[in-house]
């Protein structure tokens, strides 16, 4: 007689058979419930599997017995599923990278600390949505448009949240969270485009360590292309050897989101502020007390009393203006948020971000 287990997915309780043999470890080999090969992979890393628990229509009979047939494991409270060898992550596409000109663009020249940002600025900025079970969603992290099909964020914002939820939308176009059509001084955006996500990778070495994040950077694969407007425009990568090693140590850049202010939980309104980075030896000496080390990898900025990124902003870009062949401006992405103290804008300690000079090669490799 085979036995039951019951597991929790997403709010709902789904009776899996087990039969004799041992479960699955992750990434062993397996066949799905269509006779495909495939992986045995943790659900949210599977769409194919994944979007069946988010149909707006709800899942069939059919579709309950494909997701109970598709269970391969257990990797500590995450549910494994045989996820068809076409649905992993090596198909991601070659692309063409974006040169200035085609990225960077915005229709805003003004740059004040703190302040709400234009409609026009920051036209690569995401917002991603979670699917977080009984009909329950919510937007938890930020992210940078990079190319049509491909957002970058932070890992934690993969791995750090609680495995029951899934990495479901990108929020593309949006200035104030609480209005449908976004105005500003009798300017209107276009409505906000939510893009289902396909897909998304972890950087191999992602790891914690003492409440720190290192090698905190991830990719997100869009299930379609997004066409570009005055709203929705990717940013700058560093593609050259001389823009990633770029030294910032000493300047302005800017932070931009929705992330926690002062007064409340997040803002409804996008967000933007200049903050100073600081050397590496500066910021490792601000984190000394709580024995965190700082690593060539990751860039500091901020440290400026109430001027700092938050909670909710974590994925979102760290960028700079630089000035193009024909003198034009164009943004570049510097970092992505990854880490600070719980106590947020705290004088003399900076922010941490993902330097992305210095991922550029894994950036290219997975898009590739």
């Amino acid at each position: 007689m085979p036995r039951h287990k019951v597991l929790l997915l997403l709010g709902c309780i789904v009776f899996v058979s087990l039969e004799s043999a041992a479960a699955l470890n992750r990434d062993d080999p397996c066949q799905t419930p269509n006779g495909q090969t495939g992986k045995c992979v943790p659900l949210r890393s599977c769409y194919s599997v994944a979007k069946l628990l988010i149909k707006e229509e709800g899942m069939t009979s059919d579709d309950q017995t494909h997701l109970k047939r598709s269970n391969c494991g257990n990797e500590g409270r995450s549910v494994l599923v045989c996820c068809p060898a076409k649905n992993l992550r090596n198909r991601f596409s070659k692309v063409d990278l974006l040169p200035p000109g085609e990225c960077g663009t915005a229709q805003e020249d003004r740059i004040f600390g703190g302040e709400v940002a234009s409609i026009f600025a920051y036209p690569w900025l995401a917002r991603i949505r979670y699917f977080k079970g009984n009909n329950r969603y919510g937007f938890h992290c930020g992210g940078v448009l990079i190319h049509h099909k491909y957002v970058l964020t932070a890992a934690h914002c993969i791995e750090g949240v609680p495995s029951s939820w899934i990495v479901y939308q990108v929020r593309l176009g949006e200035f104030d969270t609480t209005t449908t059509t976004d105005c500003q001084n009798d300017v209107c955006a276009d409505p906000v485009r939510d893009v289902l996500i396909n897909d998304h990778i972890v950087h191999p070495d992602y790891y914690k360590e003492n409440g720190a994040d290192y090698n905190d950077i991830a990719m997100l694969q869009l299930a379609e292309s997004v066409e570009f407007t005055e709203f929705i425009q990717p940013i700058c990568l560093p593609l050259t050897p001389a823009a990633r090693s770029v030294d910032h140590t000493g300047k302005y850049v800017t932070v931009a989101g929705w992330g926690q202010t002062e007064n409340s939980s997040s803002s409804t309104k996008k967000l933007h502020l200049q903050v100073p980075v600081l050397s590496n030896e500066a910021c490792a000496e601000a984190f000394s007390t709580v024995h965190l080390e700082i690593i060539p990898t990751q860039v500091c900025a901020g440290g400026e009393k109430g001027r700092d990124s938050c909670r909710g902003d974590s994925g979102g870009p760290l960028m700079s203006r630089t000035d193009g062949v024909t003198k034009a401006q164009f943004w570049h992405l510097v970092g992505l948020v990854s880490f600070g103290l719980e106590q947020c804008g705290t004088d003399g300690v900076p922010g941490v971000y993902t330097r992305i000079g210095e991922y550029m090669d894994w950036v290219i490799d997975t898009m590739s």
